[in-house]
């Protein structure tokens, strides 16, 4: 069994599991598993798989609210592994949770209080405005309603030892300007900050914004920042320069993490895995295989082509059993088994990434060139007394990401 455990010096990378894989972990494989291996050995934040374990993810209060049974969640050694409970704002949005808004923001805090390390306020995201059917059509409703959810979190809360986080949404600068301005003086009696919306990955935007609330005495209590739904491991490495840099200059181990569910809703929906880290012009990127739509593209009877923990013990039938009513073969065991596959690829891609990022000490390497600019400029920007001049001058590589979104990836 592997530990790999996250660098603390490195922004968290959190896989996101969906409700499927969460329940079925705790539960009998429909058919064996090679290896003497049980479902149980799937959970990867179990220090008694026999696979691998990873101590953090990112779980969605529209899964966790209601259920009951066991689960990876529910089961995990409080001691050793973390997790970021996000509010399910999305699936409220969506029409998935038909709960009264007032009751499930109730059941969120609880959900959260009984189960999480870090809670996510109950938000109604900006993007609910694209939405037919939301329930949302004006950017004031959005606000309105987030600030009350904020409010009622503050005041109800009973955890001291819970980190909450007040979310920050906007479709662009102007909603995003008109919702920190509103929400910025919570900050005061929270913990934790929650990038959201479009302008999520704007470190230009941002990082002017946090220096705001840093002056006027706002991140006093700050000890972590989520930014929600992106599986790019540049803008991973980014966020670690950041990190560093809020660490050095705010004297305090500031935590700063951000999720992906492909490793769930990619790999089980279309069958596409990561075979590891690659560059791309001037920037990283995870490197995708797409398994054939047919059943009988691969050779059953020959190892599992790629490698990991799991990978290592299987044929390509042992994942794909040739299941005829399912298209291309796989039955849900096998796709419970290829997410935590996806999984350790994942987390091992984004760990070279940034030991990449610490190593190199020259611009010839391989860690993008806006990457290391930004580490620079983090440095500059909280440890000088013009952060204003430095935000200006590295406006180009902080900007990198701005309108590269990952808005399907946000699994809330």
């Amino acid at each position: 069994m592997l530990n790999i455990s996250a660098n603390p010096e490195h922004a968290l990378f959190l896989p996101a599991p969906n409700f499927n894989f969460a329940n079925a972990v705790m539960n009998p494989a429909p058919r064996p598993l090679p290896g003497g291996l049980t479902m149980a050995d799937l959970n990867f934040l179990q220090s008694t798989s026999s696979l691998f374990t990873y101590e953090a993810v990112l779980y969605s209060a529209a899964f966790g609210v209601g259920q009951l049974n066991p689960t990876m969640i529910t089961t995990r050694d409080r001691l050793s592994t973390t997790v970021v409970g996000d509010s399910g704002g999305f699936s409220v949005i969506g029409g998935s949770i038909k709960t009264p808004h007032k009751i499930f923001r109730v059941q969120v805090l609880q959900w959260q209080e009984r189960n999480c390390d870090v809670g996510i306020v109950l938000d109604v995201p900006t993007r609910s405005l694209n939405v037919q059917g939301s329930g949302y059509t004006q950017f004031d409703q959005c606000l309105n309603q987030t600030e009350q959810n904020t409010q009622y979190a503050i005041s109800n809360r009973s955890r001291a030892d819970m980190i909450i986080c007040n979310v920050m949404q906007g479709r662009d600068h102007a909603e995003a300007d008109a919702w920190f301005k509103r929400m910025s003086p919570y900050q005061r009696h929270l913990e934790g900050i929650a990038l959201a919306g479009d302008t999520k990955q704007d470190m230009w935007f941002w990082n002017d914004r946090l220096i705001q609330m840093r002056d006027a005495g706002l991140l006093d209590r700050l000890q972590w920042i989520h930014v929600l739904g992106t599986a790019q491991p540049g803008f991973g490495v980014m966020l670690t320069g950041l990190q560093k840099a809020m660490r050095k200059h705010l004297k305090r181990p500031i935590r700063i993490s951000y999720d992906s569910a492909r490793a769930f809703r990619n790999v089980q929906a279309n069958h596409i895995i990561t075979r590891g880290l690659r560059e791309t012009g001037r920037d990283f990127s995870l490197w995708p295989y797409q398994f054939s739509k047919s059943a009988s593209a691969l050779d059953r009877s020959k190892p599992f082509p790629f490698p990991s923990p799991l990978g290592d013990l299987c044929t390509y039938g042992d994942f794909n059993p040739g299941n005829p009513n399912r298209l291309g073969g796989w039955d849900a065991t096998g796709l419970m088994m290829l997410s935590n596959h996806e999984v350790y690829k994942e987390v091992q891609a984004i760990a070279e990434a940034n030991r990449l990022a610490d190593a190199e000490v020259t611009v010839g390497g391989g860690t993008p060139w806006h990457v290391r600019r930004s580490w620079e400029a983090f440095d500059l920007i909280w440890g000088t007394s013009r952060p204003d001049v430095h935000l200006k001058k590295y406006r180009q590589f902080l900007t990198h990401y701005a309108s590269t979104l990952n808005g399907t990836d946000d699994e809330r």
